[in-house]
């Protein structure tokens, strides 16, 4: 039963994200190509595929909804295919994986657990840790703004006009000319690039998940709440303010938890909120154990961590101590109390 109760979890999240992924992937290719998207943003094979796929679904229930299209026939990997050809897409999942490579391995491990679920294979505490793990991440990367790709093509005219404009004087000076206009456009590259920043998966190189925050800088440093915040939120009794600084504190810790890059971490949010009238006010009537037992496990990993257990102990740790249930619990009760 226990391992059936893994599966529906597991179930559930894998749905939640192919069909977010498949909604900002629809929206996105519609505002780029218009009414001809399907023509026009899907590859023309995989096109071809995924109408294969839906002809055959109708060649065996003609009751199929005309509400459906091409992306609804695609899964995690197709998805990722579409991704992969358009930039501006591609640009926006960046911050998922070091590399698009990695990015495509990603998508792979989540087409592999979603093959778990529909022939009903048992699901491991380690893919249920990455589903959960993996939407974390999608929510954070997706609610930034999408990047302007334009910008990056911008500079190239503006580097072909100086060299239009040298041309005439047939001199070997133009190469200064061109100068100034060439450092321009730099400025609007530079802001680019912190786009593409990698946010590291739950199983590669913690070393680079310090570059998690680059990935949106403008847009983390007007959602953080900040401690004089949150004192006046306690004082106050505003639950949401309180939750939604637990929300942002448990997330950025999370990931560096699973993959043993917690010696550095801190839970200041959390020392705060535990002292407080609040916290006793609210533990039952919220139901706050599951945030009590995250920074529990939290305080006892980063002593292990310390101490010099490996990684892989360290996962073997979390998992005794169903560290997986425990972000499942926080992940409902932050969706009944936490503002997005």
């Amino acid at each position: 039963m226990a391992k059936l109760d893994t599966n529906l979890d597991a179930c559930q999240l894998s749905s939640d994200l192919l069909l977010r992924l498949r909604k900002i992937v629809r929206d996105s290719l519609r505002t780029t190509h218009g009414k001809n998207w399907e023509v026009t943003g899907i590859p023309a094979e995989l096109r071809e595929f995924l109408a294969q796929r839906q002809a055959r679904e109708a060649g065996i229930n003609w009751n199929l909804s005309d509400s459906v299209d091409a992306i609804d026939f695609a899964g995690f990997v197709n998805l990722y295919d579409i991704i992969s050809a358009a930039p501006h897409l591609l640009q926006r999942f960046l911050p998922l994986a070091p590399d698009a490579h990695m990015l495509r391995i990603r998508f792979l491990e989540l087409d592999t657990i979603l093959n778990r679920i529909a022939y009903a294979r048992p699901i491991s505490e380690a893919d249920l840790g990455f589903l959960v793990s993996f939407e974390e991440r999608l929510k954070r990367t997706t609610s930034a703004p999408p990047p302007a790709v334009e910008a990056e093509d911008a500079p190239r005219p503006s580097r072909a006009e100086p060299a239009a404009a040298a041309t005439p004087p047939t001199a070997p000076v133009p190469t200064a000319a061109p100068q100034p206009p060439a450092a321009a456009p730099r400025p609007v590259a530079a802001a680019a690039e912190p786009a593409p920043e990698p946010e590291p998966a739950p199983e590669p190189s913690p070393a680079a998940e310090p570059a998690a925050p680059a990935a949106a800088p403008p847009r983390a440093a007007a959602s953080v709440l900040g401690p004089q915040e949150i004192e006046a939120a306690l004082k106050r009794g505003d639950s949401s303010t309180v939750l939604t600084a637990i929300y942002q504190e448990v997330t950025s810790i999370a990931d560096g938890l699973w993959n043993g890059s917690v010696v550095a971490m801190q839970n200041r949010t959390w020392e705060s909120v535990r002292e407080s009238q609040w916290y006793r006010n609210h533990f039952v009537k919220l139901g706050l154990k599951p945030i009590s037992d995250f920074f529990g496990l939290f305080e006892t990993a980063k002593e292990k961590m310390q101490a010099g257990t490996s990684r892989t102990d360290l996962q073997e740790f979390l998992k005794e101590h169903n560290f997986v249930q425990v972000l499942l619990a926080l992940k409902d009760l932050f969706r009944h109390h936490v503002r997005h």
